[in-house]
Order: structure tokens, then C-alpha cells, then sequence
């Protein structure tokens, strides 16, 4: 709840009764930054054509939309060369992203861009029905990018795709 002061002749000035919002503090008085990114991570679903092998690696970088900053990335994701990181079909599968820029304005974020590659060890064929970047915010909010039935064929292949 707020009341109204007088700070002087004709001027009216809201006060605030409760604590202001986490978010808004560390700006000095008056200042509210609005939600931060604080967590990113890449969901798939693995298609019937041709699963990933548990040695390749996924890549990812999550750009803004002019391409200026790196908000997050991953290097070599789930690679080990053991059955647990082979992505059978119709499996789905989370991979947290590295958030390179931890506290940046979601209004930066907006049609944030992702670049998404794999890394072979021999010859690898990987069939995605759903490809999806999702950068949480501080206020509990989302934005998300996705990409609909392609495939990665062979070491270095790459797919873009933006959040609208």
C-alpha cells in the first residue's frame, strides 16, 4: 500500500508503505532495473531418424539479436563416450547453458539468437523434432527460441534460429 506526502507547494510524492522488489535495489534510490537473466538451458527431443551418439558433442552460443553480447553457451555437451550420453530416439534431454552474462535486462534479451552445432567423433546423423533455448529471469518469467524437426549431419553442422 503507498500513501501521498506534500513535498511542498503543489507536489505530491508516492511513498511506499512495503519493501521495494528485490529487483529494484542496487540502483540507488529510485532506481529499478527490472528482471535479470539468471538461468539458461537447452531442452530436445530426439527424433526416429537417427539418434546422437554418446560422443558427440552439442555446442551452443545464445547471442543478442544484433549479435553484440554472448548471454550463454555450452562447449561440448554431453560427449563422454559412455552410453548414458547417446540421445536415443524419442528421448528428451536438458542441458543447462552457462550464463555468460548473468544480471543482463530482459529487455535486452528479446529475439535473443542461437547458434546450435555438433562436434563428431567419426560419422554422426542427429535428428531433432524440437530444439528449445529457454533464458529464465529474475521475476520468474521466460523467453524462448525454438527449432522444429531438422537434422545435424556430420561433424561441424550447424542450425540458427532466433526467439520472435
Amino acid at each position: 500500500m503507498a500513501s501521498v506526502e506534500r513535498d511542498g507547494p503543489g507536489q505530491d510524492v508516492a511513498v511506499a508503505d512495503q519493501p521495494v522488489a528485490a529487483a529494484c535495489n542496487g540502483g540507488g534510490e529510485g532506481y529499478c532495473a527490472g528482471p535479470t537473466l539468471s538461468r539458461a538451458e537447452l531442452f530436445t527431443l530426439t527424433g526416429d531418424g537417427d539418434n546422437k551418439d554418446h560422443d558427440t558433442g552439442i555446442y551452443i552460443t545464445v547471442k543478442t539479436n544484433d549479435e553484440k553480447s554472448l548471454l550463454a553457451s555450452i562447449n561440448n555437451a554431453d560427449s563422454s563416450g559412455k552410453d548414458m550420453t547417446t540421445y536415443n530416439d524419442d528421448s528428451h534431454h536438458i542441458v543447462p547453458l552457462v550464463v555468460e552474462a548473468p544480471g543482463t535486462g530482459k529487455s535486452e534479451c528479446y529475439g535473443f539468437r542461437v547458434r546450435m552445432w555438433i562436434k563428431t567423433n567419426g560419422n554422426d546423423n542427429w535428428t531433432i523434432d524440437v530444439a528449445r533455448v529457454t533464458l529464465y529471469f529474475s521475476d520468474g518469467t521466460t523467453l524462448v527460441a525454438e527449432k522444429f524437426g531438422f537434422n545435424l549431419d556430420g561433424d561441424g553442422d550447424t542450425v540458427e534460429f532466433a526467439a520472435l
